[in-house]
């Protein structure tokens, strides 16, 4: 019998899904709307064209600002058949030199004293790479074929259709998922294609590849490339899919290849630099695995070509995860030979490997991250539980058949749980100490397991028999875990565990809520949530850049209700704002998109924050008119234009003089456009908290 099928549409605008966006974005932000707004208005870029559907003039303004074209620019009108249907279009030839972009860059915690860049490209070139992904997949997918080493690499375009039978759900991923693994089924797609084989990289420790390499060589060593995204060289992927002297000798045709159109796209989205490539989105880590491939292929040509011939999976095995390295071999001068060619030929590509984290592993090849997963799994599995025990039949009231049917069914259990936060704290600083690794290297998997647990813990909770103190005790184990996880958590904020620590936050609160506790029971957990947020907000005060890692907490509080909102002087404090005496208000830091987004979506209305929001509007107008000159080609205006004419939180007199500065000078179509659509980037109003970190969690890539 033939297997059901179920289609699954999608549009190619899905890349600005998938493709185009940082993970580490505050979860207010997302291109959702924005993908609904090119949808709805049929907008694309094709062929130095830019074309949309004829709705409106300020539609045609909507359009002239995100490509910073004068509004009086001349539009072309022609009808066109669609679906049988007339529609009439509106078009406009755009020149490249629109496309050169100053994307948006920010910075999150990356070591302890370091932090990483990451980019938001402008909206124009995102459209852009819709065309470009939807003309070029096929030639995508045709060059990250090559490499016998890589374990992250685009396979084939993400399924269309899935099969609606048991089959089905037996291979139905059983979680979120950033990008879709091959072999899986799907009803939910997060990325465009197909990733072969390892979606993150702690799935290759435990994969059978990494196992049986343990069983098969004697000694593993791991590598990665020094500073990859910010060291490519953008021509370098031309050469790497041609061949680099013929490419140099005919610099003009090769701008007309598939290399050369992926160069002059990278350039334009980032300022026409062709040294170093944006951080953050797929689409670049795409860019950088084709380079990769062909380094992948060359190394391993060279080492079949070496005097004593050495043979892949013969005397040695490379794994490679975007830009980090595995090399597992049994002799020396084997690991000797593959690190000088790769080294090499990575230098043809002006890149080098990191040798200051080069780390060698002997047999039995665990690493210390692996020994002290193993242990806290254990802590937290033996800790974080109820005592759960079947109430007899014998004990109880009614029809024996009745309870025994209600105990088959789980329903009847009587338990119990202590959380002793001390112990669990004291514990895993003993796993950490002995096992010599760093907390940020386990944090996100741990708070993982602890989310998990607090599931099961309020649902084994919802399951016993209330007796006198099951209320009392299970809200004194809510606050035992959420003490242990903060603790945890203030060593080493990260944005992904942040998103993780939010996660877990909110599943209680919404839980407390569902369960109707009173305020006398819960408001010790509200208040050891608060005090612990304000604690680690002022520990992680805003420097010169917006501390995207604590900016989720914020959102956290907001859910909490009006009696743990930050007072003015603690909410200014941590974006770096100074009141002083006089109630005027200063700082000597730039505020940017994200600052100002997340500020304004958590003091909103309220009344107690108006001169703050006045401060802010102010510093909204002077940001626009201090880079009047770069308007036309900034992101961050771009974004910060869009979100402000859309926020329900800032005075239609800041969002009219916004305007103004971007060319609108008509009042009647200035009002147009500020009523155009409710949400942009930014989500102003009916967010549903756990919605959006369910959402965040399947878009995680690392």
């Amino acid at each position: 019998m033939a297997r059901k099928k179920k289609k699954i549409k999608y549009k190619k605008e899905r890349v600005i899904l998938s493709e185009v966006l940082p993970y580490e974005l505050p979860l207010t932000f997302s291109n959702r709307h924005f993908y609904e707004f090119l949808l709805e208005n049929k907008v694309e870029y094709k062929n130095n064209t830019l074309r949309w559907k004829k709705a409106g003039r300020e539609l045609d303004a909507i359009i002239c600002l995100f490509f910073g074209l004068n509004i009086e620019t001349e539009i072309e009108t022609r009808s066109e058949k669609v679906n049988k249907l007339s529609i009439d279009f509106c078009s406009i030839k755009i020149n490249p030199k629109h496309l050169r972009t100053i994307p948006f860059s920010y910075k999150i915690k990356h070591k302890a004293k370091e932090h990483r860049e990451l980019t938001i490209c402008h909206p124009r070139n995102q459209l852009k790479l819709i065309d470009f992904y939807h003309q070029h997949k096929e030639i995508i997918l045709y060059y990250c074929r090559d490499s016998p080493f890589s374990i992250r690499k685009p396979n084939h375009l993400s399924k269309y259709v899935y099969h609606k039978d048991k089959i089905h759900r037996d291979r139905l991923s059983k979680e979120p998922i950033s990008i879709e693994e091959y072999g899986k089924e799907y009803e939910s797609l997060r990325s465009f294609f197909v990733y072969k084989e390892i979606s993150n990289i702690y799935k290759f420790y435990e994969s059978y590849k990494y196992h049986h390499c343990e069983k098969k060589y004697n000694e593993l060593l791991t590598l990665d490339i020094s500073k990859c995204f910010d060291s490519i060289y953008t021509h370098t992927l031309s050469w790497a899919l041609l061949n680099k002297d013929i490419v140099k000798q005919n610099v003009l045709l090769s701008n007309d290849t598939f290399g050369g159109k992926f160069d002059t796209l990278m350039r334009q989205l980032n300022h026409n630099e062709t040294s170093g490539i944006i951080v953050g989105p797929e689409f670049s880590r795409i860019f950088a695995e084709l380079i990769l491939q062909a380094i992948d292929k060359q190394t391993l040509e060279d080492l079949k070509n070496k005097p004593h011939f050495f043979s892949h999976k013969r005397d040695y095995e490379i794994f490679r995860y975007v830009d980090d390295y595995f090399i597992f071999f049994n002799d020396e001068p084997v690991k000797d030979a593959v690190v000088d060619v790769l080294q090499l030929n990575l230098r043809l590509f002006k890149l080098y490997l990191n040798h200051n984290k080069a780390v060698l592993y002997k047999k039995p090849i665990i690493t210390d991250i692996t020994r002290a997963k193993h242990r806290i799994s254990k802590l937290i599995e033996k800790n974080l539980k109820y005592k759960l025990e079947l109430i007899q039949p014998e004990e109880q009231d009614g029809d024996e058949s009745e309870n025994n049917e209600e105990n088959a069914n789980g329903k009847n259990k009587q338990g119990e749980i202590n959380i002793n936060s001390k112990l669990l704290i004291t514990q895993f600083k003993i796993i950490i100490k002995e096992c010599d690794v760093q907390y940020k290297d386990l944090l996100n998997w741990s708070l993982a397991i602890i989310e998990k647990k607090s599931k099961k813990i309020i649902e084994d909770y919802k399951m016993i028999e209330k007796k006198k103190n099951s209320e009392a005790n299970f809200i004194k184990a809510i606050w035992g875990i959420l003490d242990f996880t903060f603790f945890i958590y203030s060593v080493s904020p990260r944005v992904n565990t942040t998103i993780r620590l939010c996660r877990i936050l909110s599943t209680y609160i919404r839980s407390l809520k569902t369960l109707f506790f009173n305020n006398e029971l819960t408001s010790p957990i509200y208040k050891l949530i608060f005090d612990n947020i304000l604690f680690i907000l002022k520990k992680n005060k805003c420097s010169d850049h917006t501390q995207v890692e604590t900016l989720y907490l914020l959102l956290i509080l907001s859910d909490l209700g009006k009696e743990y909102w930050l007072d003015q002087n603690a909410l200014c404090s941590f974006f770096g704002i100074e009141i002083k005496t006089d109630g005027i208000f200063e700082t000597n830091r730039s505020l940017n998109y994200l600052s100002i987004t997340i500020l304004l979506y958590y003091i909103r209305k309220k009344q107690r924050y108006d001169s703050l929001r006045s401060f802010i509007e102010i510093k909204i107008l002077e940001k626009f008119n201090l880079k009047q000159k770069v308007l036309n080609e900034d992101a961050e205006l771009t974004l910060l234009l869009f979100d402000c004419i859309s926020c329900p939180y800032i005075s239609n007199k800041t969002k009219n003089d916004i305007l103004q500065i971007c060319g609108i000078l008509e009042n009647e179509l200035r009002k147009l456009i500020i009523n155009f659509r409710i949400f942009w980037f930014t989500k102003w109003k009916d967010f549903d908290l756990m919605k959006e970190f369910s959402a965040k969690k399947s878009q995680e890539v690392y």
